[in-house]
């Protein structure tokens, strides 16, 4: 059997979806899977599911017509927008499915309608899946990642001294509210256990944010913003202690190795449906009466305090980080 799966970004929604993939593989072995993404997230797509096909995707007729050349048995389009609709309805398959965004439900929650949660994206992802298998499957199966190898040529480290810890920071989201202020992560940088060293890690968008917290003590601190592949940005948060990040793809990519990290939500918040899936997992979350005042993060506090980020104080971080490494 064939089946293709269209999710063309960002980066913790396609680890979302690896459940979906695997569930799929689980219950028609041998089955061929293609999955559809932005060229820049193919690597991604490999690293969570190497023994399926990648293609990415190019808005011009003679991409479609490619598409086209193969027939598939079911299509799933786990995006929910025009050009992964467009492209679900362009290729040959059988029978089409899109998942159930529960855009009601999601914007009851963010103006204050509804007490209610979503469980996860995860559980989004399989309405789509049950529409072709005529039922739900339980349990649902969460994102995994496989610490790449990396045999032979490990990307760089920075040094850290026996039985140190190393704790690697994101500091960085795409919305400004969902990121932790500046001056909070320096507070916190210079409280922490003497003995715990920081790696700094994200895009080259955030290059220069931390090269400032480098410089506040750059003898335990390394940035290596925007160095690695993603594959070796799997293996190098692997070799961490704890994650510490705001809710962004580099949350869902610990999540799903299943590292111990501490999760900072902001403007957001985990009744939404995007909770880290991780056992490891201690969220930090004020649970303002403001929160959350959007789905995906916003530029600036509607309300212009900001409390839901800067309530949050260094030794709130502190504990959060010794229970990870101390296992509670």
């Amino acid at each position: 059997m064939k089946f293709l799966i269209i999710r063309l970004s960002s980066l913790g929604d396609i680890i979302l979806t690896q459940p979906i993939v695997a569930e799929l593989k689980a219950r028609f072995p041998g089955c061929e899977i293609s999955y559809v993404c932005k060229p820049q997230n193919e690597e991604l797509v490999r690293l969570m599911a190497p023994d399926i096909r990648v293609i990415g995707f190019h808005e011009e007729a003679a991409w479609f017509a490619r598409l086209r050349q193969t027939r598939y048995d079911a299509a799933f389009d786990l995006h929910g927008k025009l050009a992964s609709s467009a492209i679900l309805y362009a290729a040959r398959a059988g029978k089409r499915f899109r998942y159930n965004k529960q855009r009601s439900m999601r914007k009851a929650i963010v103006n204050h309608k509804t007490d209610a949660s979503i469980t996860s994206t995860v559980d989004l992802y399989y309405s789509a899946l049950a529409k072709y298998l005529g039922y739900k499957p339980s349990p649902l199966l969460l994102p995994t990642i496989q610490v790449p190898a990396m045999e032979g040529n490990p990307p760089p480290m920075p040094a850290v001294p026996d039985g140190k810890p190393l704790i690697t920071i994101f500091p960085g989201a795409l919305h400004h509210t969902k990121m932790l202020p500046e001056y909070l992560w320096k507070e916190f940088l210079r409280a922490a256990d003497p003995d715990w060293h920081f790696l700094i890690l994200g895009s080259p968008k955030e290059d220069a944010i931390a090269r400032r917290l480098e410089a506040v003590q750059p003898e335990r601190i390394t940035n290596q913003c925007g160095k690695y592949s993603f594959e070796e940005l799997a293996w190098v948060m692997a070799q961490s202690a704890v994650i510490i990040s705001s809710d962004s793809g580099p949350m869902h990519l610990a999540a799903a190795l299943r590292l111990p990290q501490v999760a900072i939500f902001g403007s957001t918040h985990p009744r939404l449906g995007f909770s880290p899936m991780n056992p490891n997992a201690h969220i930090i979350c004020k649970d303002l009466s403001c929160q959350p005042c959007t789905l995906h993060g916003r530029l600036y506090c509607p309300l212009g305090h900001f409390d839901c980020m800067r309530g949050i104080t260094p030794q709130e971080l502190i504990e959060a980080v010794r229970e990870r490494l101390n296992g509670v």
